[in-house]
């Protein structure tokens, strides 16, 4: 059986069922919904009286707001992303250069080599005794 048949047979099911669901009475307990009466219930008709003409008109106004609210995500979506910052600095394919950083009298050729090639170097300060 494939997907479609499928899915259209638990449709068709749900739909026997919600039929003969509505066959009976329901009440209103509180601020919920129930087949079985409890003290104080209220019964509360549920029987659809609308027309075949009134359920399509319903059906076509339903699917046109669903349209509507795709096309409302796009416009927002496109908003978006032209309300978005530019995030490329440069537009060379050069990396821009950093400013040079300060060379220590401690470090070493290579440190000083590995110190310059980077963007940030954090630097402990050492304590003095006093």
């Amino acid at each position: 059986m494939s997907a479609r048949m499928r899915i259209a047979a638990l449709a068709l099911g749900l739909a026997a069922l919600a039929a003969a669901a509505s066959a009976g009475t329901v009440y209103r307990c509180g601020n919920s919904y129930s087949t079985a009466p409890c003290i104080g219930a209220t019964a509360v008709d549920v029987d659809d009286s609308r027309d075949a003409a009134q359920r399509a008109e319903a059906r076509s106004v339903a699917m046109r707001e669903r349209q509507l609210a795709a096309e409302l995500v796009r416009d927002r979506h496109e908003r978006e992303l032209a309300a978005r910052p530019a995030t490329a600095a440069s537009l060379s394919a050069k990396p821009v250069a950093s400013a040079p950083t300060r060379k220590t009298a401690h470090a070493t050729k290579k440190e000083r080599r590995e110190i310059d090639g980077r963007d940030f170097v954090a630097v402990v300060p050492t304590s003095t005794k006093k």
